[in-house]
């Protein structure tokens, strides 16, 4: 009975991914250091200040029991994604 809530939570993460990827979100960006992301797909390299970044929400992951953030990632050449981070993203100026 405990779990509910963190059942829920751990859906409203999928749910959000699934959302955005009907969106056109399809991309994967990881964090290369503090600066940068690299898109999975293409293993191009961005620096975040060249990016536009929007946090969408965050949810409790039962796989790393942590709180997990979600961003929507667009770029100046078009890519569309998100990252997934155990974190705020910090956006450098």
């Amino acid at each position: 009975m405990n779990q509910q809530p963190t059942k829920k939570l751990n859906r409203s993460l999928t749910n959000w991914v699934i959302r955005l990827h009907q969106i056109g979100y399809t991309d994967d960006f990881l964090a290369v250091n503090r600066d940068k992301l690299q898109c999975v797909q293409s293993g191009e390299n961005f620096a975040i200040s060249d990016l536009h970044v929007k946090l969408i929400d965050c949810g409790y992951d039962l796989l790393t029991r942590t709180y997990q953030y979600i961003h929507t990632i667009d770029t100046q050449v078009g890519y569309r994604g998100l990252l997934i981070t155990n974190g705020i993203l910090r956006l450098t100026n």
